[in-house]
């Protein structure tokens, strides 16, 4: 049997496949394209792939004709990260993260598959000053919000209407191995660009946004320990790391492992509808979700395999 995780060579997917493979589990990657990703060399033999799109449910229906018989659950993954970019095309974008959902979902349904993961996000809180827990009213402020709660409430139907096994993790801002900072929106570019060389940093606002940013291996290790439970006393589980900082200070901590000094200013204001963190207290007391990368640790192993990523892609 295998764990069918879509969109599993993004940058949460990949990570989940690499860590149920370490574990001695194969899994089943549904994706447009297979990517080159260094720590998940050598464990091809796990890995089957599988040219799908979320949006072509001819495709997805294929897939799951083929592996029937070997799909013991879903992680779903696939879709677009939130950020200005996901207003410039909204009809696409909400397609993608919100019917893709659906169309899994429904082959779900299908072909008796009880057990689906969907990935969810922070962005369903909306922008908020305090840190919430799962009990929270979801209230999104962005249409990348409202697509990801949308796909969270067919998610909760289908399990009262069809008897699916449907559990959430909202993660919340995930860095790390597997996307360069200069492959990400202004956010991300802000706050890890000077670990690519990108040393002068100049935002019109950010000043007073705080972020709880998640090491992408503290997520798969959420997500893991959400699929692996034979039960769950609860559908939905936050998961982030519980620190958080405005942009400043977080530059402040990342520029201690830039290739040379870094010059940063923010305007005044936020930079995006968000609160500063999660709350992720059941997660932990139910599943014993536990991070394990401080803000710092994290940045100096991204650091790290941001030097050797830029050397094999011949950046460097």
């Amino acid at each position: 049997m295998a764990v069918l995780v879509t969109g599993g060579y993004g940058h949460i997917g990949s990570w989940v496949c690499h860590d149920f493979i370490k574990r001695g589990k194969k899994v089943i990657i549904s994706g447009r394209s297979q990517h080159s990703l260094s720590y998940l060399e050598g464990l091809e033999d796990s890995i089957q792939f599988f040219r799908a799109d979320v949006l072509d449910y001819a495709s997805t229906f294929r897939m799951f004709k083929q592996f029937e018989d070997d799909i013991e659950g879903i992680i779903h993954v696939a879709g677009l990260m939130g950020g200005p970019h996901f207003a410039t095309n909204p009809h696409n974008n909400i397609r993608i993260n919100t019917f893709g959902t659906v169309d899994m979902l429904e082959a779900a349904r299908i072909f008796g598959i009880k057990k689906f993961v969907y990935i969810s996000s922070g962005s369903v809180y909306g922008k908020r000053d305090d840190v919430p827990d799962e009990n929270t009213p979801v209230a999104p402020s962005d249409v990348y919000g409202a697509a990801k709660t949308s796909a969270e409430f067919f998610g909760l139907q289908y399990a009262n209407e069809f008897g699916l096994d449907f559990r959430v993790v909202r993660v919340f801002f995930a860095y790390g191995p597997g996307h360069l900072p200069s492959q990400l929106y202004p956010l991300y570019q802000a706050v890890f660009g000077c670990l690519e060389g990108r040393l002068m940093v100049k935002m019109d606002a950010g000043a007073d946004q705080q972020v709880d940013f998640t090491y992408v291996k503290d997520i798969s290790q959420a997500i893991r320990l959400v699929f692996d439970a034979p039960t769950t006393k609860h559908r939905i589980y936050n998961c982030c790391s519980g620190w958080y900082a405005t942009l400043p200070e977080l530059v402040k901590i990342t520029s201690r492992y830039a290739p040379g000094p870094v010059q940063a200013e923010f305007g005044p204001g936020r930079l995006m509808p968000r609160g500063p963190s999660l709350d992720f207290a059941r997660i932990s007391q139910e599943l014993g979700y536990k991070p394990q990368y401080t803000f710092e640790q994290g940045v100096q192993e991204y650091a790290q395999w941001i030097e050797r990523e830029q050397k094999r892609r011949g950046l460097k």
